[in-house]
C-alpha cells in the first residue's frame, strides 16, 4: 500500500532482480488482469509490479477531472516507494497511454517502454466506436457488458475468454473516468512516450486499437521496434500470453544486460 499525493495506491510486487518493470492494466481493469503475465515475467529475474487504478481494489483517490499525466504520476509514486530510480514501463491498451505520459514526463527515469495494444493514432470503425461507448456506460447490464467484452476484446473464436475478464471484476465507472482523462490530455503530452527504446506490440485482429496505430508509431518515432501477433484481438494477454511474455522479457533483457 503506497501513500502518495493524498491517495493510496495498491501495488503487487512479483520476483526480485536488478531490473524493475511496472505494468499498467487496460481501461477500467484491475491489477489481477496482469497477475499471470507478471508472474511469468518475474520468473525471468525481472522484478515486476502491477497496481490497481484509483477506484479499484484498495486504491483510492479522485477519478474525476484527471489527465493522463495524473495517472502517470501515480506510476512514479510506485517507483519512488520501491526505491527504483530507473524502471521499465509497460501498459496494456489504455495502460500504454498512462505509461507514455509517465515516460514523457520523466524520460530520464525510463529504461524501456512497451506498448501492448497501442492506440491513439488511428480511430477504429464507427461501429466499433459506438459499441465501445456502450461498453463504457456504467449503467450497462452485466450480461450486456460481458457480451460487449467478448465482441470488442477478442478475436473470432476466442470470445469464451471474456468469462475470465468477468471473474476479475468490472469497473465501468472507472473506465469512463479514464476515458475522459485521456480526452482531457493534449496529445503532445503523452503520445511520443518519451525517448527510451520502445516496443510497440499489436494484435493483427484488434478492432479497438487497430494495428495501424502501432504501425504509425513505429514509422514515426525514433528508437522504436514493432511486433505484430496474428490470431488475437484487443486482449492479447489472455489470447497470446506466452508470446507476450517472450517479447517483453526479450526486449528488456536485450537492453539491460540481464542474463536470465
Amino acid at each position: 500500500m503506497i501513500s502518495a499525493h493524498g491517495q493510496t495506491i495498491e501495488a503487487f510486487v512479483f520476483g526480485e532482480g536488478p531490473q524493475t518493470l511496472i505494468l499498467a492494466a487496460g481501461n477500467g481493469r484491475p491489477a489481477s488482469q496482469l497477475t499471470d503475465l507478471a508472474k511469468a515475467i518475474a520468473s525471468a529475474g525481472i522484478r515486476t509490479v502491477v497496481y490497481n487504478y484509483r477506484g479499484i481494489g484498495a486504491s483510492d483517490g479522485p477519478i474525476d477531472g484527471l489527465t493522463l499525466v495524473d495517472y502517470g504520476n501515480d506510476v512514479w509514486a510506485i517507483a519512488d516507494a520501491l526505491g527504483a530510480q530507473k524502471v521499465h514501463l509497460a501498459g496494456k491498451t489504455y495502460g500504454n497511454r498512462v505509461m507514455r505520459a509517465a515516460s514523457q514526463t520523466k524520460p530520464d527515469r525510463v529504461a524501456t517502454i512497451i506498448l501492448v495494444g497501442a492506440g491513439g493514432e488511428v480511430l477504429p470503425s464507427e461501429e466499433t466506436m459506438a459499441l465501445y461507448k456502450r461498453y463504457l456506460d456504467p449503467d450497462v447490464p452485466k450480461a450486456e457488458w460481458l457480451s460487449l467484452q467478448a465482441r470488442l476484446m477478442y478475436a473470432p473464436g476466442n470470445e469464451r475468454l471474456a468469462e475470465k475478464d468477468a471473474g476479475e471484476g468490472e469497473f465501468p465507472a472507472v473506465a469512463a473516468a479514464e476515458a475522459k482523462a485521456s480526452d482531457a490530455t493534449p496529445k503532445d503530452a503523452w503520445s511520443m512516450g518519451g525517448t527510451a527504446p520502445m516496443l510497440a506490440i499489436t494484435c493483427l485482429l484488434d478492432r479497438v486499437a487497430v494495428p495501424e496505430n502501432a504501425f504509425r508509431i513505429a514509422e514515426t518515432r525514433p528508437n522504436t521496434w514493432l511486433a505484430g501477433l496474428p490470431g488475437c484481438g484487443h486482449n492479447m494477454i489472455n489470447e497470446q500470453p506466452e508470446e507476450l511474455r517472450r517479447l517483453i522479457v526479450g526486449f528488456i533483457q536485450a537492453r539491460s544486460g540481464a542474463n536470465k
